[in-house]
């Protein structure tokens, strides 16, 4: 059966880095995490999720598709 709290580890998992350094990941290897932990969801519903719990990720390409890229947004210095 699975369970919500397996869903922001997930996420987590999904993240990799890109050749400039941000943190990146995919709605596709989101998904695949998701599905490693008994979790079946479609594109969709895993761009919904990002969009509404994940603020601080950014959709670095804005094509209409499901399989989007995401980025971790620049949130500043702190002094």
């Amino acid at each position: 059966m699975p369970r919500d709290s397996y869903i922001t580890p997930a996420f987590v998992r999904a993240i990799g880095k890109d050749s400039r350094g941000r943190q990146v990941l995919t709605t596709g290897a989101f998904q695949k995490q998701l599905h490693d932990v008994n979790h079946i969801w479609t594109l969709k519903q895993c761009n919904q999720w990002i969009r509404y719990y994940q603020p601080h990720f950014m959709e670095l390409v804005t094509e209409e598709r499901e399989n989007k890229t995401w980025a971790l947004r620049n949130m500043g210095y702190v002094r």
